[in-house]
């Protein structure tokens, strides 16, 4: 990526937008190619909601929540053998693929590619990096589902890359963790662009949802995530979608601000989510969720993880927008 216009070494967000650097053209017609192959379905990331049409699915199956503040549209992330990083997308009128600068393990281009499903948002200058649909040769989204999928993920996070904003010439890279339904529902109202379900089945496509699915939400326009389950009654829809939860417990609400001081935390396990914890203090709040990048820390707290959660040591990640497990306390 080249420097933005706008200068990006103070805490100010600059909304100029990055602009991109075009991928050559056999290294970007190479990228489409891989896309193109890695699922029997075609490349195609996600698709409108149908309520009635998706109402009995949504009761029967086990999905995942995003929630998107942006409106930009989810894109591959190709890595080739002995190519910088490509980021493209296959709808009509998306802009050329273009190269970033990350620094990634020559690893990822072994079996030939590696596709890795992001959203790249050159207003907010974020990158989000979703799922995995193809690691080092081997097609996933057809035969994994999304949470096994996710531990090619972690992989990615733990051995294959190295943070790197300047590098990226100010994108911020951040891991998603997604919500269970439950949480999803149970969440005070924010204000969001729009809201995606991530089915757990393989081969199934993303499904996303607006305040009035007709028209995509434009620039600025924001839905409320309660109007979002109001509406058709998608919170019944989808309340049996997610983990059993126990009535006798009080689900905290986190708070509004983030506390990047915060350093020992009793960490609960999520359901299907493989690493990743609900950070409560002392009185059982919950201030956030926190991910394990070490597999011998992995398998650590899960062989001695118990239904009161561990007290464990955390840290704040700039780079992941969230806190990292340290070790044990």
């Amino acid at each position: 990526m080249e420097e933005p216009a706008g200068s990006i070494r103070n805490s100010h967000r600059d909304t100029n937008p990055i602009k991109r650097k075009f991928a050559p053209k056999k290294i970007a017609e190479q990228a489409r190619a891989l896309v193109d192959g890695c699922s029997s379905s075609g490349p195609i990331i996600r698709q409108r909601l149908d309520v009635e049409r998706m109402k009995q699915p949504l009761q029967k199956g086990l999905f995942y929540v995003i929630e998107n503040d942006g409106v930009a549209e989810p894109g591959f992330l190709v890595f080739l053998p002995g190519q910088a990083p490509v980021f493209l997308q296959t709808k009509l009128k998306s802009a050329p693929p273009c190269t970033l600068r990350m620094r990634v393990s020559p690893t990822m281009g072994d079996g030939g590619g590696s596709i890795l499903i992001a959203t790249l948002d050159l207003i907010q200058h974020t990158l989000r990096i979703e799922d995995v649909w193809m690691w080092k040769g081997e097609a996933l989204y057809d035969t994994s589902p999304f949470s096994k999928r996710r531990a090619h993920l972690k992989e990615f996070v733990e051995r294959c890359w190295i943070p790197d904003a300047r590098l990226m010439g100010g994108i911020q890279t951040t891991i998603l963790n997604p919500r269970s339904v439950r949480a999803y529902l149970d969440a005070p109202a924010t204000s969001v662009t729009t809201v995606e379900f991530i089915p757990e089945m393989a081969g199934r496509r993303r499904m996303w949802w607006g305040a009035a699915c007709p028209p995509a939400p434009s620039q600025g326009e924001k839905v409320s995530v309660a109007a979002v389950a109001a509406t058709n009654n998608l919170s019944q829809g989808v309340a049996a979608c997610s983990p059993q939860v126990n009535t006798n417990t009080t689900i905290q609400s986190p708070p509004k601000t983030i506390d990047k001081d915060f350093t020992r935390a009793i960490a609960k396990p999520v359901d299907k989510m493989p690493d990743v914890y609900d950070l409560c203090d002392e009185a059982g709040t919950i201030v956030g969720q926190g991910s394990v990048q070490q597999f011998s820390l992995s398998q650590t707290l899960r062989a001695r993880q118990t239904p009161e959660g561990l007290l464990v040591a955390v840290r704040w990640r700039e780079e992941f927008g969230g806190y990292e497990i340290t070790g044990l306390v």
